[in-house]
């Protein structure tokens, strides 16, 4: 049986992790004082539904989880400090902690857990697809296929919270920890929705903090919650600076006018690697970008031909080099990369090849020769089209080698370059013809497939189907033993090489850099996930 006390049951790893801090350049805490973290500014503050990692890392501090997720992989109690599965996987039995309270002072119970996961639910969150979801039959009016949730929720009594499922999930107690799901008060409207007055009272978590103020362009503050049922968190104020250019990030570390920030691109690291009063901290994640293309009728991937035609003419292994000089892993096309060990089919990828790009662009055109994409020089075969890219690490950097391997393979695309709170907040990638997507790693490789690539998911950017992947899927969902997952893992790993609309070059690790005042601070490989409530400041 785990504490009910969060401080207590991690206890262990804060000290281990203060440990390993000290020995790489940071100082002995001596008080709580002031962390200023700088951001991106988020866009869509809704905690089921926001997804970046500026998003979650704001709203991670203001709620707390059923279960939290730590920087390695493992599931540790929460809101929920213990949990039992029945025999036959389908009853998950939540047992609550006892005293927690809203910042309002009403206190937790089972119904706000039932509230939450059915407001998911509501509101399309992708962590639905992870906790199980299923085909109705019927389909919107785009013919997409609706899906229902396999699961229900209800609150047996106060502390206690039932999910009930139909049929086994491998992965659900991860979809009970997903980002997605911290715990909000049941009955709430307008969830962080900032008042005219600009009030913050719908900011409503039980977590270790507390929004004070939060101004568009400018940050949000938040102070220390003194009745957090975890235990008062060992900082007094942590405040979000928003700054949205990780160049000018960087000079506000250097500066000190913040003394955190979290995914500084590769050709900026040079920059603070001999400050003596500044720490790097890189973790090896799944972190990858996705070149796709939407491939649903009458858009530029539904042929596969132009799908594997941009894969021959990507030169994988040159942009690794080029790009994050040699540090990241060579990607194949798949989503499930190296850290997840014996998951991982290091199957080999479509050989570049831009010649071959060439003659799949050549019988694409002479089929299709009235195409919008498509230019003819004689008898030679171009596809023009506009390629949207997130600014995030290299990605931009990664887009211009991109753009000239691809004119070899007879691809011509215009850069479009887009802020991540645009190209996120307005669904963008979820809409043009051709874009590069930053992916951030995930607990779980069946995440991945759950919430972008089986048919109907809610963030499958390609708007692929495939129904042969969508039946491993769904029986990866419910395999658990290590080695039968792994096959149908390479199984599916196939399919995307051969069939899929994406291109994944490279899987690269995540940096961030904090001043050496800041003690006890660990990066979580999925950077707003990192939990700062027991850092110190000394000297603040």
């Amino acid at each position: 049986m785990y504490s009910n006390n969060k401080r207590l049951s991690i206890g262990l790893l804060v000290f281990s992790i203060a440990v390993l801090v000290l020995s790489v350049g940071g100082v002995g805490a001596q008080g709580g004082g002031t962390l200023r973290v700088g951001i991106l500014e988020p866009v869509n503050l809704d905690p089921a539904t926001g997804n970046s990692d500026d998003e979650v890392i704001l709203n991670r501090h203001i709620y707390d989880y059923l279960i939290e997720i730590l920087p390695e992989g493992s599931l540790v109690p929460s809101l929920a400090e213990s949990w039992d599965i029945s025999d036959d996987g389908l009853t998950y039995t939540f047992n609550l902690v006892e005293g927690a309270t809203f910042h309002d002072g009403s206190a937790f119970t089972a119904e706000d857990v039932v509230f939450t996961f059915n407001r998911m639910v509501e509101v399309g969150s992708s962590a639905v697809g992870l906790l199980g979801q299923a085909p109705t039959g019927e389909e919107d009016d785009e013919g997409n296929a609706i899906l229902a949730p396999t699961w229900t929720v209800e609150a047996v009594d106060d502390t206690t919270a039932v999910f009930t499922l139909e049929a086994p999930n491998a992965d659900f107690l991860f979809g009970v920890a997903s980002r997605f799901a911290p715990i909000l008060n049941a009955g709430t409207e307008n969830v962080n929705v900032l008042g005219d007055d600009g009030s913050t009272a719908n900011f409503n978590g039980t977590g270790p903090f507390i929004l004070q103020g939060l101004d568009a362009g400018e940050g949000a503050t938040l102070v220390a919650n003194e009745n957090y049922w975890g235990g008062r968190p060992s900082l007094d104020v942590l405040e979000f600076v928003f700054i949205n250019d990780t160049n000018t990030q960087v000079s506000a570390l250097r500066s000190g006018d913040v003394d955190f920030i979290y995914k500084i691109p590769t050709d900026l690291l040079p920059q603070i690697e001999g400050e003596d009063d500044i720490t790097i901290s890189t973790v090896a994640t799944n972190t990858h970008p996705v070149i796709r293309l939407r491939s649903d009728e009458g858009y530029i991937g539904e042929d596969v031909r132009v799908r594997q035609a941009f894969k021959h003419a990507t030169d994988r292994e040159l942009l690794n080099l080029d790009v994050l000089d040699g540090r990241g892993a060579v990607g194949n096309n798949n989503p499930i990369g190296p850290v997840y060990g014996s998951l991982y089919s290091p199957i080999e990828g479509l050989d570049y090849d831009p010649a071959r790009a060439c003659e799949l662009i050549n019988e694409y055109a002479a089929d299709n020769p009235d195409s919008q994409w498509i230019s003819m020089d004689g008898d030679t075969a171009t596809l023009n089209v506009d390629f949207y890219v997130v600014e995030a690490f290299e990605y931009p950097l990664a887009a211009e080698f991109l753009q000239q391997q691809w004119q070899e393979g007879c691809i011509n695309v215009e850069l479009i370059i887009r802020p991540q709170n645009i190209y996120y907040g307005d669904n963008e990638w979820m809409t043009v013809d051709l874009s590069l997507t930053g992916w951030g790693t995930r607990p779980t490789p069946q995440e991945y497939l759950s919430v972008a690539y089986v048919t109907g998911s809610p963030f499958n950017e390609s708007h692929w189907s495939n129904a042969e992947l969508d039946a491993l899927a769904t029986a990866a969902s419910i395999t658990s033993d290590p080695m039968e997952r792994a096959a149908i893992y390479n199984d599916i790993a196939n399919i995307f090489e051969q069939e899929g609309p994406i291109i994944v070059p490279f899987f690269r690790p995540i940096s961030g850099a904090y001043r050496n005042n800041v003690d006890g601070l660990m990066m979580h490989p999925f950077p707003g996930r990192t939990d700062l409530d027991s850092v110190t400041v000394v000297g603040d």
